[in-house]
C-alpha cells in the first residue's frame, strides 16, 4: 500500500556515471539541459531503449508522490561511428527528428545557419548585394533575396505546411527542437569560426524548414532563372523595345531556353547510378552503385546518417543538408540512388499583350491584368547600415514574366513567364519518407507512382529477391505530344525537341492538362511516366529514359518527359560498354556475373572515355613533323608532348602523367569543330558512335598539330612539368594539406567525375563532382554496404571530420557501413550519447 510521503516509485532508480573515455565525434559540448549518458558499449543500461529510461525517471516523483518533472517532448539516442556518422534511434518520428537535428548541427550549424538566411531571403542584409553563395553557379544575393522571398511568401509556406501529413510534421518539429538545443547550448560564442557570434545565426521554426524544402524544390527550375525573373519589367508606355528573339539567336554559351544548356547542368553535376539484378550479380541477389554528383561546398553536400525508429524504420545512407530522413540510402530489403532526369520540370509562356497595356495580356480573346507583387529586402551598405530595396514581379495564371536577353524580351506586343510544376510539389518529405520504409522495389515504385514527390531525379534500385528498377516519375508538367506541337511557337518548336517547351499563352487550351490519377493539378500522372524492371540491370547517367537497357530502349514519351535517339554521353556509353562486356565476359575477367569490387572498379578505374575514341588520331598527328605552329606563331617541339601521350594510360588516376592534361587541352580546343566526328551518331549504334576524328587531310592533321602546340604552351603556363602527375595538380585543400583527388570532368567521358578550377599556389582545386559514393550488395546476411563521402561530414575545419572521408576518396578506401547493433556496437570508435527534450513550461 502506498504511504503518504514516500516515494511513488516501487524502487529508486540509482545511475553512476563511470569516468570513461569516450571518443566524441566533432567538437561538441557536453548539453547544459540534456540528460547525456556516456559509457563504453558493452554497458547494460544503454542496451535499454533510451526513451525507457527518461520516462521512468520522470514517473519517480518527490516523496510527496508528484511527478518531479513533466516527460521529454522528444528523446533520442545518437550514436557515432568511424568518420561521424550518427547512428539516430528513438521511439517516434518527433525524436526522430529531434536527433537529426541535433546531429546535423553538431557537424554543420554554420552551413544550416546560413541556408536558413538563404531561404528566408536575407542574404543581402547580412552579406551584401553583389556576393553571391559558395557555388559559382548562385545568382548575386539581392537577386536571391527576391526570389526566395517571393516563392517563400507566408501563404506559399503556410499551404506547404498544411499539406504535410501527421508524420511529417511531427518529424519538422522535432528537428527544429534538435537544432535549436544545440544552438541553445553551445551559445553564439561557442559556435564554429565561421559563424561564431554571427548576427545572422538563429533558432529555427518550422516555417524555415518549409522554406528550405521548397528552396531545394526550385533547384530543378526557378532558381536557375533567378535573374531572369528579376530582370523583367514592363516597356515604357510607347518607347521602343527590342523584338523578341528565337532560340539560339543569342550571344555567347546555351541559354535558358536552349536544351544544351540542361543537357550539360545535368551532366555537369548529375550523377551515375546502376542496379544490377539476380542475373547479373554472384549471387542472384541485387547490386547497387549510388554515384551522385554536386557541389562541394554550399547547400547541396550531402550528410551521412542512419535513422531507427524500432519495430518501423531503419535506414541508413545520406540525405541533402537539413533534409530530415535518407534521400539516397538502403534498408534491410531494397537499395536506391538518383540522377538528375532530363525531364523538363518548367514550361516558358508566350504571352500576347494586350495593345492599350503591357502589363495585361490575351487569353481566349479577352485582356487579362497581371497581379503586381512587390518585394522588399534589406540591403547592407558598405557603411554597415542598412537600406531597403524593392522589385516588382509581375504575375500570371502561367507563372512570373522574366527575361533572357538576346531570347525572351518583355516588348509592347509579347512577354514570356515561367511557370515551375515544383512550386505545387509539397509531397518531398512524404516521398521520401515512404522510399525509407519500403520493403522491395515493387513497394519504391508503387509509393513513387502514388505520391509523385521526387522533384528533378530518378530512381534507380535494386532489392534483396534481385529486381532492378529505373523509375523517372518526377513533377513533370502535363504536356502531351499533341499538345505540343499544337502550342509551341514555330520559332521555338527546335528547343521543343529538345524538351524545353515555349507554349502559346493566347488560348488556355495551351496550359498543361489535369490528370485525375496525378496528386496535383498541371502534372503528369506517376503511372504514365517512364520506368523499366529488369533482373539483369538498370542504368543510368544522366541521359534521358531511352537507354536505361538498350535491350528494352525506352521510346514514345512526349518531349518534355523523354528524348529518345539522341547522342549520349560519354558516361552513359562507357558505363553500358562496362556492362554489357562484364556480363558477355569480354572484359578479360573471369565469369560473367559481377561482384562489388567489380562495381566498384567500374567506377573507380577513372577511364576516360574519349581518349578511346580519338587518340589513335591524336597520336597520328604526332607522327612526321616534330614542330607545330602555336595559335600566337610560336613553333613549339611536339615530340616530348607525344611522348607522354603515347605513355599515357589513358586515365585519371593519381599516377596518371601529364598525357591528361594534354588531351584534355587538345579536346576544349577542337570539340564541335569540324575535326569532330569520322562516324557520327548513329541512333542504331548508340554506344559506338560517335566515334574518331577527321583527321584524313593535310588540314585535318595541321589544326591537331596546332592544338598539341597550343597544349603544350598551356602547360607549361600552368607550370605543369613534364614529370608532374594528375595527383600532383587536382587536390582539395584542407588545413593547409593538400590532398590528391583523382577523376576528372564530365566532358571527357570520365564517369567519376571531378571539376576543378584552378588554384592559389597552383594546381587545381576541387568545387564539385563525386560525392556520395555507396555500393550495397544484398546476401543471406542482409545488407553489406561500402561508402565514402568525398568531401567528408563536417564544413568545420575544427572538427576530426573535416578531412578523414576525403582522405579515403582519395585512396580508394572504401568503408564499410556498421548497420546493425552488432556492428554498431563493434566499432572501435563508437560514442553514445542519449538526448531529451521537455515540453515549454515544465520546470
Amino acid at each position: 500500500m502506498h504511504r503518504p510521503g514516500a516515494s511513488a516509485c516501487p524502487f529508486r532508480i540509482l545511475i553512476v556515471l563511470a569516468t570513461v573515455t569516450t571518443q566524441h565525434c566533432g567538437p561538441v559540448n557536453p548539453p547544459r539541459t540534456a540528460m547525456t549518458l556516456h559509457s563504453p558499449s558493452s554497458s547494460p543500461l544503454l542496451r535499454a531503449s533510451t526513451a525507457a529510461i527518461l520516462l521512468a525517471l520522470a514517473a519517480c516523483g518527490d516523496k510527496d508522490g508528484t511527478p518531479a518533472e513533466a516527460a521529454p517532448k522528444y528523446a533520442a539516442e545518437i550514436r557515432r561511428t568511424a568518420y561521424g556518422i550518427p547512428h539516430i534511434k528513438a521511439d517516434d518520428d518527433g525524436g526522430l527528428g529531434y536527433g537529426i537535428g541535433y546531429a546535423y548541427a553538431q557537424d554543420n550549424v554554420c552551413l544550416l545557419a546560413e541556408r536558413i538566411v538563404t531561404a528566408n531571403g536575407e542574404r543581402a542584409k547580412y552579406f551584401g548585394a553583389q556576393a553571391r553563395g559558395a557555388t559559382e553557379d548562385t545568382a548575386p544575393n539581392l537577386a536571391s533575396d527576391f526570389f526566395y522571398r517571393l516563392i517563400n511568401e507566408a501563404d506559399a509556406v503556410a499551404t506547404a505546411w498544411q499539406q504535410q501529413p501527421a508524420p511529417m510534421r511531427a518529424l519538422v518539429e522535432g528537428y527544429v527542437a534538435g537544432y535549436n538545443q544545440y544552438l541553445d547550448e553551445r551559445g553564439k560564442d561557442g559556435l564554429p569560426d565561421a559563424c561564431k557570434n554571427a548576427p545572422w545565426v538563429r533558432s529555427m521554426t518550422s516555417a524555415d524548414m518549409m522554406k528550405i524544402v521548397r528552396r531545394y524544390a526550385a533547384e530543378g527550375a526557378g532558381s536557375r532563372f533567378i535573374e531572369a525573373l528579376v530582370a523583367a519589367a514592363p516597356p515604357a508606355m510607347g518607347a521602343p523595345a527590342p523584338a523578341a528573339r528565337a532560340a539560339g539567336a543569342r550571344r555567347g554559351g546555351p541559354g535558358l531556353i536552349d536544351p544544351q544548356y540542361w543537357q550539360q547542368r545535368h551532366a555537369r553535376t548529375g550523377s551515375n547510378g546502376v542496379a544490377l539484378g539476380k542475373d547479373a550479380t554472384e549471387n542472384g541477389q541485387g547490386l547497387l552503385l549510388a554515384n551522385p554528383h554536386n557541389w562541394w561546398n554550399g547547400d547541396l553536400r550531402f550528410y551521412q546518417l542512419h535513422l531507427t525508429i524500432p519495430g518501423k524504420l531503419d535506414v541508413m545512407g545520406a540525405s541533402l543538408g537539413g533534409m530530415p530522413m535518407v534521400s539516397i540510402g538502403f534498408n534491410k530489403d531494397v537499395a536506391w540512388t538518383h540522377t538528375n532526369n532530363t525531364s523538363s520540370h518548367f514550361t516558358v509562356h508566350q504571352l500576347q499583350l494586350d495593345p492599350r497595356d503591357p502589363t495585361s495580356y490575351m487569353v481566349d480573346g479577352k485582356s487579362q491584368p497581371m497581379t503586381r507583387k512587390r518585394i522588399e529586402v534589406e540591403v547592407r551598405q558598405p557603411d554597415g547600415s542598412l537600406a531597403t530595396r524593392s522589385h516588382d514581379f509581375y504575375q500570371t495564371e502561367v507563372g512570373v514574366v522574366m527575361r533572357l536577353p538576346d531570347q525572351l524580351e518583355w516588348n509592347r506586343k509579347v512577354a514570356y513567364t515561367l511557370l515551375d510544376a515544383n512550386m505545387g510539389n509539397h509531397r518531398m518529405l512524404e516521398q521520401w519518407r515512404a522510399m525509407n520504409s519500403a520493403r522491395s522495389v515493387n513497394e519504391l515504385r508503387d509509393g513513387i507512382d502514388r505520391i509523385v514527390g521526387l522533384p528533378w531525379v530518378g530512381t534507380i534500385a535494386a532489392d534483396k529477391e534481385g529486381k532492378t528498377m529505373y523509375l523517372d516519375v518526377t513533377v513533370v508538367p502535363n504536356v502531351p505530344l499533341a499538345k505540343e506541337k499544337a502550342c509551341v511557337p514555330e520559332a521555338f518548336r527546335e528547343a521543343a525537341a529538345g524538351g524545353v517547351l515555349v507554349l502559346d499563352a493566347s488560348t488556355s487550351a495551351c496550359r498543361p492538362g489535369n490528370d485525375p490519377g496525378a496528386p496535383q493539378s498541371g502534372i503528369f500522372a506517376g503511372a504514365s511516366l517512364p520506368r523499366l524492371e529488369r533482373d539483369d540491370f538498370v542504368q543510368n547517367s544522366n541521359d534521358s529514359a531511352w537507354l536505361t537497357n538498350p535491350a528494352a530502349p525506352l521510346t514514345g514519351f512526349p518531349s518534355i518527359v523523354s528524348v529518345d535517339a539522341q547522342e549520349q554521353s560519354g558516361r552513359t556509353r562507357i558505363g553500358i560498354a562496362q556492362l554489357q562486356a562484364r556480363l558477355a565476359g569480354t572484359d578479360g575477367q573471369p565469369g560473367r556475373r559481377m561482384s562489388m569490387p567489380q562495381l566498384q572498379g567500374l567506377l573507380f578505374s577513372n577511364r576516360v572515355y574519349y581518349a578511346g575514341q580519338i587518340m589513335d588520331d591524336v597520336l597520328r598527328a604526332c607522327d612526321g613533323e616534330r614542330q607545330a605552329r602555336a595559335a600566337n606563331g610560336a613553333m613549339v617541339d611536339l615530340a616530348p608532348a607525344c611522348a607522354r601521350l603515347r605513355a599515357w594510360d589513358r586515365t585519371a588516376n593519381l599516377e596518371t602523367n601529364i598525357g591528361f592534361g594534354y588531351f584534355a587541352s587538345v579536346w576544349d580546343q577542337l570539340y564541335g569543330s569540324p575535326l569532330f566526328w569520322a562516324v557520327p551518331f548513329n541512333a542504331a549504334d548508340p554506344v559506338g558512335t560517335p566515334r574518331g576524328l577527321r583527321v584524313d587531310d593535310a588540314d585535318g592533321v595541321h589544326a591537331l598539330r596546332t592544338a598539341l602546340a597550343n597544349a603544350v604552351l598551356e602547360m607549361e603556363a600552368n607550370g605543369w612539368g613534364l614529370n608532374s602527375t594528375w595527383g600532383d595538380i587536382q587536390h582539395t585543400e584542407r588545413n593547409g594539406k593538400r590532398i590528391p583527388i583523382h577523376g576528372g570532368r564530365y566532358q571527357y567521358g570520365i564517369y567519376n567525375v571531378i571539376a576543378s578550377e584552378p588554384a592559389k599556389g597552383g594546381g587545381r582545386e576541387v568545387t564539385e563532382g563525386g560525392s556520395y559514393v555507396q555500393t550495397v550488395m544484398f546476401d543471406r546476411n542482409g545488407p553489406q554496404a561500402q561508402a565514402m563521402l568525398a568531401y567528408s561530414q563536417s564544413v568545420d575545419p575544427a572538427s576530426p571530420h573535416y578531412a578523414d572521408q576525403s582522405e579515403l576518396y582519395s585512396r580508394k578506401a572504401w568503408h564499410t557501413l556498421p548497420f546493425t547493433d552488432a556492428q554498431i556496437a563493434a566499432d572501435p570508435k563508437v560514442s553514445r550519447i542519449a538526448i531529451s527534450h521537455k515540453v515549454k513550461g515544465t520546470q
